[in-house]
Formats: C-alpha cells, structure tokens, sequence
C-alpha cells in the first residue's frame, strides 16, 4: 500500500513539475516580449511558476528514493544511472536547481545582462530534458491522454515561442526603419 501511495505521489508530483515549468517556458516568453506594461507583476508569477515547479520536481525525486521499485540513489542524483531517460531527467533537475541562482547573481550586479539571458536560455534545454525524461521513463507515457499533454505542452512552447520569434522580427523591422528615417531626414538637412 506505501509503495503505491509514493508511486501516485511521485507520479503527481512530475505532471505538477511539468505544468508549472511548461507555462514558465511560455510566461517567460511572452515576458520577453514585452507582452505586458509593467511587467513586475508577471516576474513574479513567472518566478512562483518556476519555484513551485522545483518543489514539485524535488518531491518527485524524494519520493522516488524511497520508492524501492524505482531504484533511485544517491548515484542517480549524480547522473550514474544506465537510463539515458532518467539521466535527462538528472540534467533537468541540475538546470532548476542553478537557474534561479542566475536570477540572484544578476540581482546583485554580479553577472551581466548578456550573461544572464545566455544562461537563460538553458530553460528551454531544462524543459526539453523534462519532456523527454517523461516520455522515457514515466509510467503512463503510452497512454494516450499523457501523449495527448506533452504534445498539448510541445505545442503552447512552440506557439509561443513562435509569437516571439515573429513579434521580435516586427519590432526589428520597425527600429531599422525608424533609423532610416532619422537617416534620411539628417541627409535632407
């Protein structure tokens, strides 16, 4: 009866993770963007998402180690583990884990902007890791309503991901012809 209860426990625990970092991805780019004046507020739930997907994601983890079907260790923590499933599943916790250092290293001026957006970017590789970690070694990933949410989840990021791609191509377009004007009305005078 325990083991079902951590296995249930567990398996929540990953689907919550999942979602919550699936609408960071997504709330994060569309922060990006610039999407919403201000945009303080929307930080902030894009942090809660993402801080509320690491507690899921540590719970699935500890919930594992005493799940004795799982067989995951302290070794597993440490990416030795023959699944190459559970060891993307590894590399996504690590990424969770640093990101938010990222945020307060920036905060105290110790890490460029640059720098920070560069590191950044290994959210979209946390997230890949995470759907792919679930679709290797999760228990229900043949059925078709899990299929049904990653590919549900694949396609917001994308959509998103998308809208940004174009809106950035927008906002571009619109700088380099502002410059032009400014050129032109210098020449003229």
């Amino acid at each position: 009866m325990q083991e079902m209860t951590l296995w249930e426990l567990s398996r929540a625990c990953a689907f919550t993770a999942f979602g919550c970092y699936t609408l960071a991805v997504c709330w994060g780019i569309l922060l990006s963007a610039r999407s919403w004046k201000p945009a303080a507020a929307q930080f902030v739930f894009h942090r809660f998402l993402s801080t509320l997907g690491l507690v899921a994601m540590v719970l699935h983890v500890v919930t594992l180690m005493f799940d004795h079907y799982a067989h995951v260790g302290l070794g597993t923590l440490a990416g030795i583990d023959h699944r190459r499933g559970v060891q993307l599943g590894v590399v996504a916790l690590w990424l969770a884990v640093i990101l938010p250092f990222t945020f307060k290293l920036r905060e105290r001026k110790w890490m460029s902007i640059r720098v920070w957006r560069a590191l950044h970017y290994l959210g979209y590789a946390m997230w890949v890791a995470i759907l792919i970690h679930g679709i290797a070694e999760g228990t229900d990933s043949r059925a078709a309503w899990v299929l049904g949410v990653y590919a549900a989840a694949a396609g917001l990021v994308a959509a998103a991901a998308w809208w940004r791609w174009v809106d950035k191509r927008k906002v571009n377009r619109g700088r380099r012809a502002a410059r032009a004007n400014a050129s032109g009305a210098e020449a003229a005078s």
